[in-house]
């Protein structure tokens, strides 16, 4: 995933506030393998099946996060506001691939407890986002973190982070899981309109299945 990163950054030479290449475990480099191997392992199926309270999983993405030093923040969202799933079942693991010692490496941010807040689905905009702390969160990150460390969150959990003003790079990797039985969301019942980059974390399979029906298909294993 890094390598992947490091090459998309020198081929394009333009800087954004941040990178993120989505589904990297499905790519053909030996990189790719390996973060396909980790991301289907048992005992991250397991890990992230006991996290939520079901008997499976599947691997719903993988995508690698590339931030220079000045890169901005990334917006509080969360993870289901924008899939395209009718479950309450979705895990995500934060892997850092650099040290992340403290706020300046812009580690993950979290509102705690925010995936209990029964309002959070039906926020269409990022309006009032910006006081969180106004709705009773708590915003904290759980650094230090060092390279191979990993946090996890729920999928309604809100989570952003600061900028990088560190003088390294940071650099991360996401695997995200929905329980076995998830159905497909009904365009109808969409909490917002998906950016384009969501759009491509899930194109290649959400046309295969009907709205409301099962999701059950080959790329998520």
């Amino acid at each position: 995933a890094r390598g992947m990163l490091e090459e998309v950054c020198e081929r394009e030479g333009f800087e954004v506030p941040f990178l993120q290449i989505f589904n990297v475990h499905r790519g053909s480099r030996p990189a790719c393998a390996r973060v396909r191997d980790f991301a289907v392992s048992p005992g991250m199926g397991r890990l992230a099946a006991d996290l939520l309270g079901v008997d499976g999983v599947m691997l719903y993405q993988t995508c690698a996060f590339y931030k220079r030093p000045g890169h901005g923040e990334t917006a509080w969202h969360s993870d289901l506001n924008t899939s395209p799933f009718d479950t309450n079942d979705m895990i995500t693991f934060w892997v850092a691939l650099t040290d992340v010692p403290d706020r300046a490496h812009s580690p993950l941010e979290f509102a705690s407890r925010s995936h209990r807040d029964f309002a959070l689905p039906y926020w269409y905009t990022n309006q009032g986002m910006e006081r969180l702390d106004s709705r009773g969160y708590k915003v904290t990150d759980h650094s230090p973190l060092w390279a191979g460390d990993a946090t996890a969150h729920h999928g309604w959990v809100l989570h952003g982070s600061p900028p990088n003003e560190s003088g390294g790079e940071r650099k991360a990797l996401t695997v995200s899981y929905v329980g076995v039985g998830a159905r497909r969301l009904p365009v109808r019942d969409r909490r917002r309109d998906a950016d384009d980059e969501d759009k491509e974390s899930y194109m290649g399979w959400c046309a295969d299945i009907g709205p409301g029906q099962p999701v059950k298909h080959k790329l998520l294993p």
